[in-house]
Order: structure tokens, then C-alpha cells, then sequence
């Protein structure tokens, strides 16, 4: 059998390894030795590496092929797998149809029969229209300290893994559904492991390992694109960090199947849990389940969020969720959460009705936070009671934002909605409406009564210590506070409609503590200051804004 002095010389040295019983091979011009993870390193920044190349049926008659044997087709000019009962083709999604000149000289050349040069595209060219290669069959866990590009065949899910220099990646393939010949095959190739074992019959190169894998060429984008291809080459782009090759025509990138979700932060309450995952690589979709089970699983389609309700406070509840796309679906991501009310991560869904305390009918979902500067033990509602939607700014005066206002020590809500409101004032001349030595009672808290047992309308000790922690001098500090506190006026006693007490912006919010009886205490603020007014001026009467606390 001829050989060139180069693939000669390869032999030589794979021969000397092998007799030592070496963990590893490298194929390059530069003496390096091969990284530590590779069961064969083939090296270059201007050739590739060939696998065989065969037509589709050539391939269909390769006889009793190895699980994991991958080979070129020619006919589909795309990478095929023997995956232990069907051949798969691996898709790709081109990415370049740049190319350049051919690279000097030649790289290794394995072949059997025939004396077969190397391409000069290829650093390592595997030649045989009977035999594929068999690239190191193991887990990805297997591998300490991967190297980027390192490619393996993943003996628990039958996919062909490489790294990316952060993460293992599975290559998206599909079943061409022919499986392979049974017929019987001689042993003629080439076997790099420390075992000293043959390679299997169905390979021309049979590389071992069950803690290595193999790594091609590896190069950035401009030196792929100074390669003048062979079709099947194929080198890892460390720009890219993409496996990539060339199809006759175009550089193609491997599909890859999408990498499993990593868990979000989720939102539970005493009866539901708001389950949250993130985004993932490659994903068009994602299925959620409450047993680990594909086929059965709610298609979610782009959502990375689920709410399931009519759960049991307390306890504690198991998930699951995969990414998927065309062409095939991630490993399970599994979510573990209880159903409880947690402060900052848990939200509070409220069906307001109309009557003695809502002003209308809808349905609102409360945000909730805590560690707030001065009462960091404490939980807040992150909106005003009755507002449907975060404040957009600062002086956003919109109804939505702004929530229902209270008089002090009064059940009943009021809505802006730019008429007066003829019960607002309750005897005329409205200053003198309401007279009573009271704070505000728990029977008459609008919390207490909308969100549920516990909840309550801050004090004013709680109003000043947040205050005085979050140093607020103007409006801009309860705005950029956690909770959001933004301008959304009043309900003035005199007229029943919005209006301000200072150039028409600013928030106030009362607290539950009076300090005569005709004045309770509230916070206020505009763009010029902020305090927790305890004078006289500002009475029971006028209509304030809530927010609850916990």
C-alpha cells in the first residue's frame, strides 16, 4: 500500500503510540502536542479534516455499521450518523459561500485499498466509500476540561455532542428511517486507542476513548474563509463557535438542537404557582409537564412562563420543561418551587367588586417587594390599591396608574374620573365633613379588606423611617425607591375632583395615624420636596392615595 512520506510518517508515529499504549494523537505542522481531552488533535488555521465520502447508496450498503460510524453523503451533500438502528442526517443552515485559495501542500491521508493523496484542503483526509469513522463514543460528563470544538458521540442519547468552549451542544439530526446493512465486513482501517483493540470493521479510523474525544481543525472566520473547500470538509469556527462545513457549494453550520433552559425566578402564592424559565439557545418553543414526560406536555410555544393554579398551600410541587425546534427537543430542565406567599417573588391576584369599598369591578395583579430602606422586614404592594398598571414616570397622572383614592378612616374608594363626586363632600363647606379622634381602624382598612388578613395601610412611623432611610428630599426619591411611589394627585375636598395641592403634581399617600381630629398624617411630595406632614391644612376629608403594606 503507497503512501505519501507525510502519511507514512503519521503511521510511524501512531505505531510508536500505539506499542506505548498513548492516551492521545496529534496530527499537525507544528509539534504541538495534542490537548489532554482529545483522543485524536488535529491541528491547523488553514485545512480542515475529510471524512469518508459516499453516496446514499453506498452508505446503505456499508455492512453491520458501528453505532456512532459518521460519513459524508455525497447525494445530500449534508453529515450522516449511525445512530445503533438508523442512519441520521445531520441539517445545517448555511452561513458563507466564501472561499479561497488552496492551502500548500497536504496533510495525513487513511485510506484502505487504493493509495488515496490527501486533499489539499485537509489536514487529516479518512478515505473509503465502505467505512465510516467512529469518533470517541462516551458522555459528556465524562470529560475533564474540554476543549473547544471537542467532538463525542453520546452513548446515552445516541447524538453526536461537541463543546463550545462554555457548554456541551447536541447536533440536530433527524432519521433518514434505513437502517443499516447486517451483512458481515473484514477489519481494515485504523484504531487510535490505548487498548491496543482493532477497529471495528464498519470504520476506516476507529478512534476509543471513553474520556477523550476528537478534535478537528480549528480556525477563526478568516482563515476558513482562505480555505478552497472539498466537499465534507469540516472545521469548529472559533469565531463562531460553531462546528462548520462545506456542503460543494456553501459553508453550512451544524443544527443543533436546543440547550436545556436554565430556571427563572418563580412567582408563588398560598393557592398557584407563577413558573418562570429563561430563554434558550436555538429554541423556537418550549413544553412544560407535571411529570417528566415529553409526549404528554403543554406546548407553551415561545412562552417562558406558566401559572398553574389550584394548589395546595404548602406544599411543595416538581416541574418540568424542555426546549425544543424543528428538529428536536433539549434534556429536561426541572423546576421545584412551594406554594406559598413569598414577599418580592409572589404577586396577589385581586377580583375587586364594586360596592362598599371598590369603586368598580376589575381584576388586578399586585407586584409585592420588601428590604425597602427603614422597614426592610416589611412587604409592599409595588402599585397603588385599585391601579391597573405601574406608573410610567414620576408625574404620570393617568387613572390606570393612579388607583382609587380614600378619605381617612373611610371604607369606600373613589375613581378619577373627571366629574365631581356630590357625596364626596359629606356637609357643606366639606373642611369640617369628618371630625373624629381616631386612627384609621382595621374594620375601615381598604387592605386589610381588598388583599386579605395582614395587609394594612403603613403608619406614620413606617412613612417617616423609609422616608429618612431613602434620604427622599423631592419626588425622585419615592420614584426611584422600590416602591415606586410616583405624582398621582388627589380627590380635593372642595370640589370632589383631581387636583393638587402644589402646581398640580405630586403624590399623596396617607398613613393610619391621625394627629387631630379633623388631620390625618400622609406622605407627601412634589418636584421641589417631600415630607410626612403632620400640620394642620391638609383634612381627613381630601382623598389621598393607598399603598398597602404587610
Amino acid at each position: 500500500m503507497k503512501k505519501s512520506f507525510l502519511t507514512f510518517l503519521a503511521l510511524l508515529i501512531t505505531l510508536a503510540i500505539f506499542a506505548q499504549k498513548s492516551s492521545n494523537v496529534a496530527i499537525n505542522t507544528d509539534g504541538s502536542l495534542p490537548d489532554k481531552s482529545a483522543m485524536l488533535d488535529v491541528k491547523s488555521t488553514n485545512m480542515g479534516m475529510l471524512f469518508p465520502r459516499m453516496t446514499e447508496t453506498q452508505r446503505n450498503s456499508l455492512s453491520s455499521p458501528a453505532t456512532g460510524l459518521l460519513i459524508y453523503n455525497t447525494t445530500s451533500n449534508l453529515f450522516n450518523y449511525y445512530s445503533g438502528g438508523s442512519w441520521c442526517k445531520i441539517e445545517g443552515t448555511v452561513v458563507s459561500s466564501t472561499t479561497g485559495s488552496t492551502a500548500p501542500g497536504g496533510g495525513v491521508s487513511m485510506s484502505v485499498g487504493a493509495d488515496v493523496v490527501a486533499d489539499k484542503s485537509a489536514m487529516l483526509d479518512v478515505s473509503s466509500t465502505t467505512k465510516g469513522v467512529l469518533i470517541p463514543r462516551t458522555l459528556p460528563q465524562s470529560i475533564s476540561s474540554p476543549a473547544a470544538g471537542l467532538i463525542i458521540f453520546n452513548t446515552s442519547t445516541n447524538k453526536i455532542n461537541y463543546y463550545n468552549g462554555s457548554q456541551w451542544k447536541t447536533v440536530c439530526s433527524i432519521s433518514t428511517g434505513t437502517a443499516g446493512a447486517s451483512t458481515s465486513q473484514t477489519s481494515a482501517g485504523f484504531a487510535i486507542n490505548s487498548s491496543g483493540e482493532a477497529p471495528a470493521p464498519s470504520a476506516v479510523l476507529d478512534i476509543q476513548s471513553t474520556d477523550k474525544g476528537l478534535l478537528v481543525p480549528r480556525m477563526n472566520e478568516w482563515d476558513k474563509n482562505a480555505i478552497l473547500p472539498t466537499a465534507g470538509l469540516i472545521i469548529y469556527n472559533t469565531f463562531a463557535n460553531t462546528l462548520q462545513f462545506w456542503n460543494g457549494s456553501k459553508w453550512m453550520r451544524l443544527n443543533e438542537a436546543p440547550v436545556t433552559p436554565t430556571s427563572g425566578t418563580h412567582s408563588p402564592s398560598p393557592t398557584e404557582i407563577t413558573w418562570n424559565w429563561n430563554t434558550a439557545q436555538e429554541a423556537s418553543g418550549y413544553k412544560w409537564n407535571t411529570s417528566d414526560n415529553y409526549a404528554t406536555a403543554t406546548d407553551m410555544g415561545g412562552s417562558t412562563s406558566k401559572t398553574e393554579t389550584g394548589l395546595t398551600n404548602g406544599t411543595s410541587y416538581t416541574r418540568y420543561v424542555w426546549a425544543y425546534n424543528s428538529c428536536s427537543n433539549s434534556q429536561v430542565l426541572i423546576l421545584t418551587a412551594t406554594a406559598q406567599f413569598v414577599c418580592g417573588s409572589s404577586s396577589i391576584n385581586v377580583n375587586h367588586v364594586a360596592g362598599s369599598v371598590a369603586p368598580e369591578t376589575k381584576s388586578v395583579t399586585y407586584g409585592t417587594v420588601t428590604n425597602i430602606p427603614g422597614e426592610t422586614s416589611k412587604c409592599w404592594i409595588t402599585r397603588n390599591l385599585g391601579a391597573s398598571q405601574q406608573a410610567s414616570g414620576v408625574n404620570d397622572k393617568s387613572e390606570a396608574s393612579a388607583g382609587w383614592y380614600w378619605q381617612f378612616n373611610r371604607k369606600q374608594g373613589f375613581k378619577q374620573d373627571g366629574s365631581p363626586k356630590s357625596a364626596w363632600i359629606p356637609s357643606p363647606g366639606g373642611k369640617t365633613g369628618i371630625v373624629e379622634s381616631s386612627d384609621w381602624t382595621s374594620g375601615n382598612d381598604p387592605c386589610t379588606i381588598e388583599l386579605g388578613a395582614g395587609w394594612r395601610i403603613p403608619t406614620r412611623s413606617e412613612w417617616e423611617n423609609v422616608k429618612n432611610s431613602g434620604n427622599w428630599k423631592d419626588w425622585n426619591g419615592p420614584w426611584n425607591s422600590g416602591l415606586r411611589l410616583h405624582g398621582a394627585l388627589c380627590l380635593w375636598y372642595g370640589s370632589g375632583v383631581i387636583e393638587s395641592w402644589y402646581s398640580n403634581e405630586g403624590g399623596t399617600y396617607w398613613s393610619s395615624s391621625q394627629i387631630y381630629p379633623k388631620y390625618g398624617i400622609q406622605l407627601m411630595f412634589y418636584s421641589a420636596g417631600c415630607q410626612v406632614w403632620t400640620g394642620l391644612g391638609y383634612t381627613k376629608t381630601d382623598g389621598y392615595s393607598v399603598r398597602c403594606i404587610k
